[in-house]
């Protein structure tokens, strides 16, 4: 029972919130009640200073002014977000039992003078009770248990000591405080009470405001991460990028961009799975990250590539060395429960500002420094250079007089045809795309046939040179097949293979005497579309040859799930292969690989006698190069296809 009394009485620190706001409210009102208290004090010392004694008028109003004051500086200058919540739980307390005790010697001191002067003196202690305790219990009004201390020990014995006169007028006073001052306490209740509600209400808003800060600044990060690195990801390397370069406007200190690619991820990914993949991205950038210090930003672009941002770079030899630096840590082996693997990095750099002073153009040159050594040097450190501007711009030109140009007039195809050597005769024709254009003249096929894949044009240039070759080859003999080349946009487009198979039945050519070549490169970009489309091929009854072969970067357990029937060796592995024993080695080792897979051989670039010869002997009949003969355009066609006919025999240079 005495718990529960004094819990009415007490504050607890269960409710900080509430604690502190009341706190931060009272430290506005208790300066204004304790000027209230002294001014009518004062009002009470003029009043009996003439019938009371001086040292009961004057002492405690001396005493509680210094005191008032000093409690007053306390209040106004303590700063309460430095108070803990005990701290306040334990202040309001005191509040609360300072409050009741001036209250009591107030009323004391009073009720001591009411028996000194007349009938007006009298009344006038009455008022300074009533209207200061009214004003205490106002002025506390954000703390009930100050309210209900000040009703219980001070008004209420007031009221008695009124109650217990003679005159009946102090009775009406004491029942006039007991109403007034039992209202008070009563619209206090409630007061508190909606009071609590607010700040309770409040206190729940800041929580769940705190929570969706925290889960905003949660989302935040994850959405600036790399869900399976963790590391920084495309969004936030970008978001740095302009961040650093705006840092720069005015200084122009430089600043570089590198783009990394991990060489033979793919082959990873194919021989040990995705799953593998993954593994080596985490370990990678785990790497990555240990070379690193404060000046250099990782992030994950996305599949095998990162985008770095440096610092501080120096110069350009030693902006090569710590690429190097880079490349050399990433050959080092990676250590995966399926094995051990080992890759390659090849990494283009951008720099501010001579690359550019964008985000994107300096990302776009990185990125076209890196493509550039994939392209050329596999594996090294490409720094955008004058050199690439000009290679950019001179793409930039072929590309729009692409889109310029009256392409059926412009494009043209020369043939080159392929031998069977053992049986002397011509095979097929392999049509190779040319084009003059009356701006740039006469563009070699491997400059304008990559700038119309990247620029989007090649699904224009495919159909022309198609119909084009079908209607050429309608006028060879039937057992002379037509080669054509798909682009990596036609393997992997329905509607592209569509069109082309729709071509050869509206000419209505035969469909067998067609082979289409692709690339490992041109599978190995989605070989789930490219064996769609292959599948769509062999429907119609044409053949498919894989060209380029061992340049690419499939695994060999691809060939057997691709639907092929020839292979066409890359010239590079027949250049000096008569002074070559490794060569040699290999070239037995593919035709190894051909007569187990039941696959046609055509070796591509043979261009000396020697050659020619050595091939011979290990048993390759299929050949094609500059030695047997050179692309002619279609008037030269009826020459070769007359003399083939006549002599069947394969031409007087191979006989030589």
């Amino acid at each position: 029972m005495l718990a529960k009394i004094k819990s009415l009485y007490n504050v607890v620190d269960e409710k900080p919130a509430l604690n502190r706001a009341r706190y931060v409210a009272l430290s506005r009102q208790i300066p204004l009640m304790y000027a209230i208290v002294l001014v009518n004090m004062l009002g009470m010392v003029v009043t009996h200073y003439q019938f009371a004694p001086a040292v009961l008028t004057l002492t405690l109003p001396l005493i509680l002014l210094p005191f008032t004051i000093i409690r007053s500086y306390r209040i106004i200058t303590a700063k309460e977000e430095k108070l803990s919540d005990g701290e306040i739980a334990k202040r309001l307390n005191t509040i609360n039992i300072l409050s009741a005790t001036i209250g009591i010697v107030c009323v004391s001191w009073a009720l001591l003078l009411f028996s000194y002067g007349n009938a007006y003196t009298q009344g006038h202690t009455a008022f300074f009770i009533c209207l200061t305790a009214i004003a205490v219990i106002t002025c506390l009004m954000h703390l009930r248990q100050a309210g209900l201390l000040m009703f219980t020990t001070v008004l209420c014995p007031t009221a008695m000591f009124f109650l217990l006169q003679e005159q009946v007028v102090f009775k009406a006073i004491a029942v006039n405080i007991l109403l007034v001052s039992g209202t008070m306490l009563f619209i206090m209740f409630r007061y508190s009470q909606a009071y609590t509600q607010v700040i309770d209400k409040q206190a729940r808003l800041e929580q769940q405001s705190k929570i969706l800060k925290i889960l905003s600044n949660e989302n935040m990060r994850l959405a600036n991460l790399d869900s399976l690195t963790t590391i920084p990801n495309r969004r936030r390397f970008f978001s740095e990028l302009e961040k650093r370069i705006q840092e720069r406007q005015e200084s122009s200190d430089p600043l570089v961009v590198g783009i990394l690619d991990l060489d033979g991820f793919k082959q990873v990914n194919d021989i040990f799975g995705h799953p593998a993949g993954d593994q080596l991205l985490i370990d990678a950038s785990h790497r990555l990250k240990e070379l690193f210090d404060d000046d250099v930003f990782i992030a994950r672009l996305g599949g095998d590539e990162f985008g770095l941002i440096i610092e501080n770079p120096g110069t350009e030899r030693e902006l090569k060395g710590f690429g190097n630096y880079i490349c050399d840590a990433l050959r080092e082996p990676f250590q995966m429960k399926e094995g051990s693997a080992q890759v390659a990095g090849t990494i283009g750099f951008a720099i501010y500002p001579e690359a550019g002073k964008t985000p994107s153009i300096l990302f776009e040159r990185a990125d076209y420094a890196l493509c550039y050594s994939k392209q050329n040097n596999k594996g090294t450190i490409g720094i955008f250079s004058e050199e690439h501007e000009t290679a950019i711009r001179e793409v930039s030109s072929i590309a729009h007089c692409l889109r310029e140009a009256n392409l059926n007039d412009e494009l043209d195809i020369h043939y080159q045809p392929i031998y069977d050597t053992k049986q002397g005769h011509i095979v097929a024709f392999e049509a190779l795309a040319r084009w003059n254009n009356p701006q740039l003249g006469v563009i070699p096929p491997n400059i304008f046939i990559s700038s119309a894949e990247q620029s989007g044009i090649i699904s224009r240039l495919t159909p022309i040179l198609f119909n084009k070759a079908l209607h050429e080859a309608s006028k060879w003999p039937s057992h002379i097949g037509l080669s054509f080349n798909l682009s990596t946009f036609d393997l992997c487009s329905p509607d592209s293979i569509l069109s082309l198979l729709n071509s050869i039945e509206r000419q209505g050519f035969d469909a067998t005497r067609i082979t289409f070549e692709i690339t490992e490169t041109a599978v190995m970009q989605d070989f789930n579309r490219a064996t769609h489309g292959l599948s769509l091929i062999r429907q119609m009854g044409s053949k498919i040859a894989l060209d380029d072969f061992g340049t690419g970067y499939s695994s060999l357990s691809y060939l057997p799930r691709m639907p092929i029937e020839r292979l066409k060796v890359d010239r590079s592995f027949i250049e000096d292969i008569e002074s070559s024993n490794a060569k040699q080695d290999i070239m037995h080792t593919i035709g190894e690989l051909c007569r187990n897979l039941k696959l046609e051989c055509i070796i591509e670039g043979v261009e000396s006698e020697s050659q020619f010869l050595l091939l011979d002997k290990m048993g390759y009949s299929l050949m094609q190069g500059y030695y047997l003969s050179r692309p002619v355009p279609a008037l030269g066609l009826p020459d070769i296809l007359a003399e083939d006919l006549m002599s069947q025999q394969v031409p007087t240079a191979v006989n030589g």
